[in-house]
């Protein structure tokens, strides 16, 4: 099993630490002045991390946990066209599908890690060692909407509400989440 952190915590090659720093404004939640480029960026990333860290994976029988993947890209660019494009979602969702064909394939199982916005938003802020301003956590508001949009819209986005879980119980929903995807377990012989 292999596992793939996010893109902040990562290592990546050349071309992908470029297409990492071109994405990076500075803020994280309001990337560039276009949803066209965030996203199109984005997309090149997801191809540079399948390229690099998941095919040769994959090709060798490994399961692959990637964190954040193409539902990631979608539910911000979707959060921006809503926000400040008053998109239909039913059009931007298809828009982002077609542009995520080509970020390369999509994962077997993606599970949406669902909490109460202001909760998620706290955990965030505490992982990153400081507070987001108000324009910050208003734009998260809106990707947990999208995320929300997405889930009703894609039956490959499976929803795990991690409400007031403690990480085992987390983690126990997510195995329960994934369990038609594990291998059976090789039965021990019974020694008489």
């Amino acid at each position: 099993m292999a596992y793939l952190p996010d893109n902040l915590t990562r290592d990546a090659e050349p071309l992908g630490r470029t297409l990492l720093d071109l994405f990076d404004s500075g803020d994280p939640f309001s990337r560039h002045s276009s949803v066209l480029t965030d996203t199109y960026l984005a997309a090149a990333i997801r191809v540079d991390t399948y390229a690099t860290h998941i095919a040769d994976a994959l090709a060798a029988d490994t399961t692959v946990i990637e964190d954040r993947s193409l539902h990631t890209l979608y539910s911000y660019s979707l959060a921006a066209l809503l926000q400040k494009y008053q998109t239909p979602a039913d059009n931007a969702i298809t828009w982002l599908q077609q542009v995520g064909t080509l970020a390369g394939p999509a994962a077997d199982r993606s599970l949406w890690l669902r909490l109460p916005p202001d909760d998620a938003i706290a955990r965030a802020e505490h992982r990153q060692g400081h507070p987001y301003s108000d324009e910050q956590r208003a734009f998260l508001r809106y990707v947990h909407d999208a995320y929300t949009t997405l889930a009703a819209n894609d039956a490959d986005l499976h929803v795990v509400d991690v409400s007031g879980l403690d990480p085992y119980d987390t983690h126990q929903a997510v195995l329960a989440a994934v369990d038609d995807l594990i291998l059976p377990a090789v039965d021990s012989p019974t020694i008489s």
